[in-house]
């Protein structure tokens, strides 16, 4: 848990605002979606199931009408008066209008079935005398006939004689290829009664199975015409869909009603069941749909829902992301406005476009950047005012020590009445100062350092009676660039004092230059006494230290050392190389520069 929160904790706002807001819409999308499915698909199932239901007495009042029309011819044979003479004669002596009654009821048989040729298959009226008259058009029988006696002791129980007979093979028209009819008839007497006699219209299976077939209710399903005798399907369902006797014999059992049942088939599918009943003969006509059927629809729905969903995720996905790196693009840039300002660049823009609360950040970091630019500045100013202070105190502690043992000179010469010679030192002495106050500037050019070493050369010879000789010898390209001034004439002094007086006989000094890449070296060299290699680490020691010991063992290197790193920086500065018993040689390191080294030259130059 602190592993997941520190690591959500280190993501940007973006993210963040990704993380937390994205779960939450794509959620209400999906409930949202998940929701108005399962709102259309029980929409649907019940207008499916209403459809289903509302086929199912359209076509039962249909069928019902069809059979009425069929039961009312059979109740008008029943009425004619050609029947009703023919059948009032049966067991009687035979009348003159006998033959009447046969052309008549013939004559009513011909108008019945051209009036219903499409429906009727064919006409029978038997008597127990074994009279019958029949009518058939499309086909011959090899026989006609009917068992009254079967007929009336299996159909007795009407009190009015009518009954319906579901589809079934024809047993009154025997013929060569086996039909399937339905039949309407009327039982007329009993075994006990004197006359008895059978009408019965036989119904074409094929026409009622076309009005079935008609009604499309799925592509999967049937309509079944049920009775107590049988069933009609319009089609065969598939093995799957197959119904059960349990269930017929249950829908046999719903007549007089309607409604809807699920079942189960043959092997195991779920079928959808609507009913109505024929009001005519109560047989039961249902629609049995595999609810596969019915959901199919719903399926395409689904499908279509889900994309839409996806397609509805996807564009807030990609708004949520637009919008998120829209809200914090200011941040973000304040973000890499404060990392450019911790690396040091201090031009940085700070000011906003926004008037919100991120604009006033901005505002607020463009003060404090103001605020901090002007605190450096000044630091820096009161760094370069200290470091001025530094440079005019280390130039200070030169001056006095040199100027002091040049007037000590000055007067032992006035005491043994040298007075040129005192004048000359004192001329140097003039030419010096000049020099070395060079209108206050810190940095004067080579050539002006070179004129300062003459000068003190020349006192400096004086005071010792030309007991040493020196040379310079510096480049032209050296002469105009700049170097702290007083820097060349301590290393100078340095040589004379603790490497020329402390050798025998006459002493040699040289000052010389050269380029180095990109720096300018100029070295002064004696052929004093050397050091030992431990004095030399000592005295570097001293030099580069950043701190004055309290017995330093020399001011003057270490001063020059101090100036040079102050004012071109630590990689440049004194060396020394030496070697014991044949000479000392100090290096002077400083840049190289001949742009603004010019700059300064001139100022040197006009400085004269």
């Amino acid at each position: 848990m602190k592993l997941l929160k520190r690591l959500i904790s280190d993501r940007p706002i973006q993210s963040k605002l990704l993380l937390f807001f994205l779960p939450i819409l794509i959620l209400s999308v999906v409930m949202t979606g998940l929701f108005s499915y399962l709102s259309v698909v029980r929409q649907l199932q019940k207008t499916s199931y209403y459809n289903l239901s509302d086929t199912v007495q359209q076509t039962t009042l249909f069928l019902n009408d069809k059979m009425l029309t069929i039961f009312e011819q059979l109740v008008a044979i029943e009425n004619d008066n050609s029947f009703r003479h023919i059948f009032s004669n049966e067991g009687q002596e035979k009348d003159q209008n006998r033959y009447t009654d046969i052309i008549g009821l013939h004559d009513r048989f011909e108008e019945i079935y051209h009036g219903n040729f499409q429906m009727i298959d064919s006409i029978y009226v038997g008597f127990s005398n074994g009279r019958s008259f029949n009518l058939q058009k499309e086909f011959v029988p090899r026989k006609v006939g009917a068992d009254l006696n079967d007929w009336l002791s299996r159909y007795d129980q009407s009190d009015k004689g009518y009954y319906w007979l579901n589809s079934h093979r024809d047993q009154v028209f025997d013929t060569v290829e086996p039909r399937q009819v339905l039949s309407s008839f009327k039982m007329i007497g009993s075994t006990t009664s004197p006359v008895s006699g059978l009408i019965l219209i036989n119904l074409r299976e094929d026409y009622l199975l076309n009005i079935m077939e008609n009604m499309k209710i799925s592509p999967n399903g049937t309509l079944a015409l049920i009775s107590s005798d049988g069933t009609l399907f319009s089609k065969t369902m598939a093995p799957e869909y197959e119904v059960t006797p349990e269930t017929l014999e249950q829908l046999a059992g719903m007549s007089g009603d309607r409604g809807s049942l699920t079942v189960t088939s043959a092997r195991g599918e779920k079928l959808k069941v609507a009913y109505d009943t024929l009001p005519l003969n109560k047989w039961v006509l249902a629609a049995i749909v595999p609810e596969k059927d019915i959901l199919e629809s719903v399926n395409t729905i689904k499908y279509v829902s889900l994309l839409i969903i996806l397609i509805v995720l996807l564009i807030f996905v990609i708004v949520a992301a637009v919008v998120a790196r829209t809200l914090t693009n200011p941040i973000r840039y304040l973000s890499k406005q404060v990392k450019r300002f911790e690396r040091g660049d201090f031009n940085v823009n700070f000011q906003l476009d926004e008037r919100n609360e991120i604009g006033v950040l901005g505002n607020g970091l463009a003060r404090l950047s103001e605020s901090v630019q002007m605190l450096l500045e000044e630091v820096r100013q009161k760094q370069e005012q200290k470091r001025l202070i530094e440079l005019q105190a280390l130039q200070a502690q030169i001056q006095p020590h040199f100027l002091y043992n040049t007037l000590c000179s000055i007067k032992h010469l006035i005491d043994l009445e040298e007075k040129e010679k005192a004048s000359g030192m004192v001329d140097a002495l003039t030419h010096f100062f000049r020099i070395g106050l060079s209108k206050g500037r810190e940095l004067i050019t080579i050539r002006e350092e070179i004129e300062h070493i003459r000068s003190y050369l020349l006192i400096l010879n004086i005071r010792y009676s030309g007991d040493f000789e020196y040379e310079i010898k510096i480049p032209e390209e050296l002469l105009a660039l700049t170097i702290p001034k007083l820097t060349l004439q301590p290393i100078v002094e340095n040589a004379i004092y603790h490497g020329i007086k402390g050798r025998r006989g006459p002493g040699f000094l040289s000052v010389t230059g050269f380029r180095e890449g990109s720096k300018a070296i100029l070295e002064v060299l004696d052929n004093g006494p050397g050091m030992e290699e431990g004095d030399i680490r000592k005295l570097e020691r001293s030099i580069y230290a950043d701190k004055i010991d309290d017995k330093p063992i020399t001011y003057g290197l270490r001063n020059c050392h101090q100036r040079i790193s102050l004012h071109f920086g630590t990689d440049y500065g004194l060396s020394i190389k030496s070697e014991s018993g044949a000479f000392t040689c100090v290096r002077v390191e400083i840049p190289y520069d001949r742009e603004r080294s010019g700059q300064h030259a001139e100022i040197a130059d006009c400085g004269r």
